[in-house]
């Protein structure tokens, strides 16, 4: 056990803030910046005149690779300085917000740096080319290439760490609740800094509060933990690997430096800085033999630690070799070799790293014959899923000082958390219906939902204090303005939704609540699996929750929608679609009572009848990559998106007050640069709006879905596409554009292309003039359908006959109907021979097949005859003419509805509206 070692007092650096340190690739100069916006450039820590360079109000990262200087500064730049003279020379990339973390890779050819704003990108020095990973949700606090330049591992005030693979763009690996979460760079006080393995990048090394975990390369499993009983009333801040891979330093938040030795996991260094302020950055310096670390504070103080192995023992492989591969029965039971106990840990680390075991430092080893043959057996590979946490629509995370409990169409909540005061501030967005207030958070409130009946807010078991429900009522009748209930024990509320008639209150015991709004309970749901978010709207209540363990990086979330009324229904459910690797981030009903939802990807999603459409790529929508929509709410009689622009975040600020945007909806078809593209994404955005619509507010859509269908209808004759441009009319089940359609293909002088559109006209007329089939239990048996009113739906269930619920009344309107089935099953008849007939006829003969049938005739299809069937005919056909006028008046009438053919049977439209 090593001793605590006091430090001499470091030097000032820059002033009070945070501090960045780094040496240069030869390990002879110290480069720092701080909070006054300048570099110094230090030829060892006595220099008492560096280089001194001033790169903007601020600087928060250097970093030294080849004979360039990387600087991050609050000009939202990464600069490019020469080395050591300090001469501006280059701008290599641009962010929206501060630059405050930067890395290179072995080979110094790709550069990366991650920003304020959340976002982290990997320059290519060469071909400036940028690779964008966006991920995190708050400020980047550090980032760190692997040996091999093909994994990424980031930290973020949201208190994740996160492994990208940098050729897919993706994440591989993310661990949660890390460190404590933050709003701001500066304001964190756990800088925490995952780093490599610095030989094979085979191991990483990410600080876990008051210890540090090594993690497998690949398989991302647990190794082993580096800890320290002097640890329990600190924490670690930074750490730091060993240029030579055997000794990983730690920074505490109490001006403590430690030293382990990776192999042994003994710690070889206990340092105290005797002012004792929060080490901010902690570096090795890379000479190789020279165990030195430099280290800088919160108070902008540099200091150095020599000699940072003292405690260690030296181990010379090459002059003790026999002594270590000492077999039992040359050495005595009594003798503790401590080189036998090092050697083995340093193997078993080579083993992890993927070392074979034949060549341990220089050394060759039999298998057979070595005691150091293989102990370690890897466990089994198995994979873990990171499922998403239950969040509450239309808030910002709790973490941030100053957040939004709630902002929806009726007003929001916000709330303040700093170390002066504890409110939450109501206002509304229309001021006469109601006044703004304010709430002292007593109880520590963190989730909110809000009508304009109510307003309703939760918090989360306290020490002995359970979770609790606050409803505020907005429009109290009875001087009643407030009630409060306590959950059970052991369960916390994690979503909330209020309308002007129930509140539903969802826990983590995977419970859904339901309270009437004057504050009496009613029913209790349970939900199949955790829950993620609820939102409610009029008498509708939708849940999202897991249903199972999902594929690695992807979640597996279900929905439900109830209908709440007097009593409860279950109205629909299903899986929720999300885009690969993405996590919901809204859910609501639109202004109609359609269910929206949107994912982390930015895709928004609307359910139609019984599938999930793709209404628009939100985010899409605004050039800069950095920049998101939060979204508050969806409407079909606009077509628009209601939502705030977060720039350079996923969440709006709450000052300056935020402004609401409407985004249209662009349904996400191919080719819409296009003006076919263009069209049809036109024709489709209409056909969502009039299949959810009534019918008074879908006048404007109908029309555009007239016009857009006439476009593209031209637009496929134009350009030769005549079978699209049939496939486009049997799409369209309206007797005004079809007749329309086939004017303009007339004029245009496209016969054969007439003639098909006149057939789905008459099927179309057909169907809806022509009764029902007749099935064979009508015929023969009576009728066995009955309708259903509310649905259209023809039910083929057979019903019994000699049942007592059929009246007298009721045996007449069967035999009534199977009288009517067999009339026309002979009319039918008779209109087959009789069209055989007219296949002789050299008549021409035109009808207008869009007039409606009168009378008797309703049960099948009759035409009128056109002006070219009323003219004189030759004597040779008025005899065929006489004998027709003897048939009986079906077969006239059927012949008067013989289909068309020809050209000259299509002319009679040009005279005929």
């Amino acid at each position: 056990m090593s001793e605590t070692k006091e430090l001499d007092y470091p030097r000032y650096a820059h002033v009070e803030g945070h501090t960045d340190v780094c040496y240069s690739e030869d390990g002879r100069y110290l480069i720092t910046c701080g909070q006054d916006g300048d570099i110094r450039i230090w030829d060892g820590i006595e220099d008492g005149d560096p280089i001194e360079k001033c790169v903007g109000s601020e600087a928060f990262a250097v970093h030294q690779s080849g004979d360039v200087l990387y600087v991050g500064d609050d000009h939202h730049t990464l600069q490019v300085y020469t080395f050591p003279k300090a001469e501006l020379i280059d701008t290599l990339t641009r962010f929206t917000a501060s630059v405050c973390c930067l890395d290179s890779s072995k080979d110094g050819k790709l550069i990366a740096a991650g920003g304020c704003d959340s976002s982290i990108q990997v320059v290519n020095k060469d071909t400036k080319s940028v690779l964008n990973f966006n991920g995190h949700k708050s400020p980047i606090l550090s980032i760190k290439f692997d040996a091999l330049a093909e994994f990424l591992v980031s930290s973020s005030c949201d208190g994740t760490v996160k492994i990208w693979s940098i050729e897919k763009k993706s994440v591989v690996k993310e661990w949660t609740s890390v460190i404590p979460v933050s709003n701001a760079f500066q304001h964190s006080k756990i800088k925490c800094t995952p780093a490599w393995d610095p030989i094979d990048g085979n191991l990483l090394a990410i600080p876990f509060g008051k210890e540090i975990k090594l993690f497998q390369r690949g398989l991302w499993r647990e190794l082993y933990t580096l800890h320290d009983y002097r640890l329990s009333e600190q924490e670690i801040t930074v750490m730091s690997w060993s240029k030579c891979g055997r000794y990983i330093a730690a920074g505490t938040n109490t001006g403590f430096i430690l030293v382990w030795n990776v192999s042994s996991q003994v710690i070889v260094l206990y340092a105290e800085c005797k002012e004792r302020y929060s080490i901010r950055s902690l570096v090795w310096c890379p000479k190789n033999g020279e165990h030195t670390l430099a280290y800088c504070d919160d108070h902008g103080q540099l200091g150095l630690v020599e000699n940072a192995r003292s405690d260690d023992f030296n181990i010379d492989t090459t002059n003790d070799k026999e002594n270590i591969l000492m077999t039992d029965e040359e050495s005595s039971d009594n003798v503790i070799s401590l080189e036998q106990i090092k050697h083995d840990a340093e193997v078993e680390l080579n083993k992890q790293r993927g070392v074979s075991l034949n060549n341990v430092d220089g050394l060759e080893i039999d298998d057979d014959n070595s005691n150091l043959s293989s102990k370690y057996i890897p466990p089994t590979a198995g994979f873990t899923v990171d499922l998403q946490s239950p969040f509450q629509p239309c808030s910002t995370p709790v973490h941030l000082q100053r957040r939004f409990m709630v902002f929806n169409d009726v007003g929001y909540a916000r709330q303040t958390n700093t170390a002066d005061e504890n409110v939450i501030d109501v206002d509304f967005h229309d001021n006469t219906v109601h006044h703004a207030f304010r709430i002292k958070n007593v109880l520590g409130h963190t989730i909110a939902a809000m009508c304009q009946e109510a307003l309703v807010l939760g918090c989360e078991t306290q020490d002995n204090t359970p979770s609790k429900l606050v409803c505020v009522l907005l429009n109290s009748w009875d001087g009643k303005r407030e009630w409060t209930v306590d959950l059970p024990d052991d369960d916390d509320i994690c979503g909330l939704a209020v309308t002007a008639d129930w509140i539903a209150v969802a826990s983590v015991s995977r419970l859904l609540r339901l309270f009437t709004l004057g504050g009496g309970q009613r029913e209790i749901i349970s939900i199949p699996g955790p829950i993620v978010a609820i939102h409610g709207s009029r008498d509708r209540l939708v849940v999202v929750h897991h249903c199972g363990a999902p594929i690695p990086g992807e979640q597996n979330l279900r929905y439900c929608v109830y209908k709440i009324d007097s009593r409860v229904e279950a109205v629909c459910s299903g899986y929720v679609p999300l885009f690969p690797k993405s996590t919901l981030r809204w859910v609501g009903f639109s202004d109609y009572g359609s269910l929206c939802i949107l994912d982390s990807a930015g895709t928004l999603r609307m359910l139609i009848k019984s599938y999930w459409s793709p209404l628009c790529y939100v985010d899409n929508t605004w050039n800069d990559t950095t920049n998101h929509y939060f979204v508050i709410g969806v409407s079909e009689a606009r077509q628009d998106i209601r939502c705030i622009l977060c720039k350079g975040s996923y969440y709006p600020s709450t000052t300056p007050h935020p402004f609401l945007n409407e985004i249209p909806w662009q349904i996400p078809l191919c080719d819409l640069n296009q003006e076919k593209g263009e069209l049809e994404e036109k024709f489709w955005r209409s056909n969502i709006a009039l299949s959810i619509l009534p019918e008074e507010d879908g006048l404007q859509y109908d029309k555009e879905l007239k016009t857009t269908f006439l476009k593209l209808f031209a637009m496929a004759c134009k350009s030769g596409h005549d079978m699209r441009a049939l496939e486009l009319c049997k799409l369209i089940r309206s007797e005004q554009y079809l007749n329309l359609a086939l004017k303009y293909t007339m004029r245009v002088g496209n016969s054969s292309l007439a003639t098909k559109i006149t057939t789905i006209i008459e099927n179309e007329a057909k169907v809806d003039d022509e009764p029902k089939p007749v099935t064979y239990s009508e015929l023969f048996n009576g009728p066995s359908t009955s309708y259903n009113k509310n649905t259209n739906y023809i039910s083929q269930q057979s019903q019994d006959l000699f049942s007592d619920k059929y009246s007298p009344h009721d045996k007449e309107d069967n035999n009534k109907e199977v009288v009517e089935s067999s009339s026309i099953l002979a009319v039918i008849k008779k209109k087959q021979e009789s069209e055989l007939m007219n296949e002789s006829n050299d008549i021409d003969r035109a009808f207008n097949p869009f007039k409606k049938k009168t009378g008797g005739e309703a049960n099948i299809s009759i035409g009128t005859l056109s002006p070219f069937d009323q003219t004189n005919e030759p004597s040779s056909d008025n005899k065929r003419k006489s004998d027709l006028n003897d048939s009986s008046e079906d077969i006239n009438s059927t012949n008067k509805s013989k289909k068309p053919k020809g050209v000259s049977k299509l002319s009679s439209f040009i005279f005929k509206k």
